[in-house]
């Protein structure tokens, strides 16, 4: 029964080594974070995630993470207008 040698088992295949890490995802979560550009982060974040799916590169954590926050910053946009306006319409 032939053996394999460590130094075979250990070497990655070709095709691990030639993904990267999708830069769309990067994105998403750089604009995210920045707050006032989320909505579209959350569109890149949702992108990256499709383009992760068929191409098989890494970031999927990244554009988790960024439809994540983008959310909470929609979230946080939304709640605050209404605050405004309900506060505004108080003193009329």
């Amino acid at each position: 029964m032939p053996t394999r040698s460590n130094s075979q088992a250990a070497r990655p295949s070709r095709t691990a080594a030639a993904r990267g890490t999708n830069r769309t995802a990067i994105w998403a979560l750089v604009l995210s974070v920045l707050g006032i550009t989320s909505p579209i982060g959350l569109y890149l974040g949702y992108r990256a995630r499709n383009q992760i799916a068929r191409t098989r590169e890494f970031g999927e954590p990244f554009a988790r993470v960024a439809i994540w926050i983008g959310w909470l910053y929609v979230v946080v946009i939304v709640l605050a207008l209404i605050t405004f306006f309900w506060i505004s319409g108080q003193s009329s």
